[in-house]
């Protein structure tokens, strides 16, 4: 092989490391912004479990969680 052929293939090798670098990273960022927005979620239906549905079993017994 030439010197040109494989300085091709290096350079090619070098571009799809750093594009899978950056395709990770950038899946990093949005698995955690996907995680703060359903903690931030989970939060406000703790805080508040009459609006949205947020299920009883946090309410004490005999006191209506809708109201």
């Amino acid at each position: 092989m030439s010197p040109g052929c494989l300085l091709k293939k290096l350079a090619l090798w070098t571009g799809l490391k750093k594009l899978a670098l950056w395709t990770g990273l950038a899946l990093c960022v949005a698995f955690i912004a996907w995680v703060a927005w359903g903690f931030l979620h989970f939060d406000h239906a703790i805080d508040h479990p009459g609006e949205g549905g947020f299920s009883g079993w946090q309410c004490d017994t005999g006191r209506d969680c809708g109201s």
